[in-house]
């Protein structure tokens, strides 16, 4: 019986093992001893025996293609790094060349194509073409885009030459021609300076000084002389403290739409009485700089009430805003 035993464990492992090669029959009995093979009944070891060879033969199968997917991956890997290599080769061999094609480019642009061949003035009607071209320091032979044409230091240069000229935008009008845009301004008041007449802007710069008053247009200033000290044509005004902070104010009322045209004299020698003339009619008596736009449309509304119709004259005090007062005076002088 025992001899039956052994013959039908023999067979069991002969029929499991007949397909397996020399590595799978090496792993079956390893497997087998530690599933203690020997010590389970000819059925168990039947199933057993099937069971251990279905594992052996699927793992075989497993590293089998395990070992020829790693193969592909590495051939493949192979190919890919190649592939990578050859487009980063080419990127690299283009960027080089197009920076060295561009440099090229830009530099005989630079050097033979955008070369300032014509200068251009525009905007001016007290200055010759000629002499703000001079002032700025261009000439024909410069480079278009070269660094040492500078708008700012250009218009420095003009602005500081020619009083009226406001301000300067320099144009590069590519292939080879530079236009200065000139902005002039006109005087709004004159003043009267130690002897001399100061044509102003409203924002206290000199345009010019004369020995003789302007003719008409332009609105007298009447200052606090004493606080004035010598400027040159083109600065603004230097006075004490915080006067020119007041000027500046009352010169930026008088300038507006409804002012401008027919006030004749604006007065802030006393900086506490500030007086103007308007349309020949009217002393408007402002106090202080204080709230003078309210001030000023007060003036509007008196000038049209009925104590001034049919050409009255008269003097509105408007030191007090919560208490305005007007005088008819057809005697009162309007030019002092």
């Amino acid at each position: 019986m025992a001899e039956n035993r052994k013959k039908r464990k023999v067979s069991n492992i002969v029929a499991a093992t007949e397909d397996l090669d020399i590595t799978e029959r090496r792993r079956f009995f390893r497997i087998l001893r530690k599933t203690k093979y020997a010590k389970k009944s000819d059925k168990k070891q039947a199933e057993l025996a099937a069971k251990v060879h279905d594992i052996v033969k699927d793992n075989a199968e497993r590293q089998e293609y395990e070992d020829k997917f790693a193969h592909n991956v590495a051939v493949t890997s192979k190919h890919e790094r190649r592939r990578r290599f050859k487009v980063r080769w080419r990127f690299y061999t283009f960027l080089i060349t197009g920076g060295f094609v561009l440099l090229l480019v830009g530099y005989l642009l630079f050097s033979y194509v955008l070369v300032v061949d014509s200068i251009e003035v525009t905007g001016t009607e007290r200055y010759g073409a000629e002499i703000l071209i001079a002032a700025s320091g261009l000439e024909p032979g410069m480079k278009l885009f070269s660094p040492s044409i500078d708008e700012g230091e250009i218009s420095e240069r003009i602005i500081d030459r020619f009083p009226y000229i406001k301000e300067v935008r320099l144009h590069r009008n590519i292939p080879d021609k530079l236009t200065l845009e000139v902005t002039e301004e006109d005087p709004e008041f004159f003043a009267e300076v130690y002897g001399e007449y100061y044509l102003l802007t409203s924002e206290m710069r000199v345009l010019e000084r004369r020995s003789e008053p302007p003719e008409g247009g332009l609105i007298k200033l009447k200052l606090p002389v004493g606080d004035i000290k010598a400027v040159r044509d083109g600065q603004v005004l230097s006075l004490g403290g915080d006067m020119l902070d007041v000027v500046l104010r009352a010169a930026k009322a008088v300038c507006t739409e409804q002012m401008r045209e027919k006030t004749a004299i604006l007065d802030v020698s006393d900086r506490f009485n500030i007086a103007i003339s308007y349309d020949g009619r009217f002393r408007l008596e402002l106090g202080t700089v204080t709230d003078i736009d309210i001030k000023l449309t007060l003036a509007f509304e008196v000038m049209k009430s009925e104590k001034f119709e049919g050409g009255n004259k008269g003097t509105i005090y408007l030191d007090d805003v919560n208490r305005v007062r007007a005088i008819i005076d057809n005697q009162l002088e309007l030019d002092w």
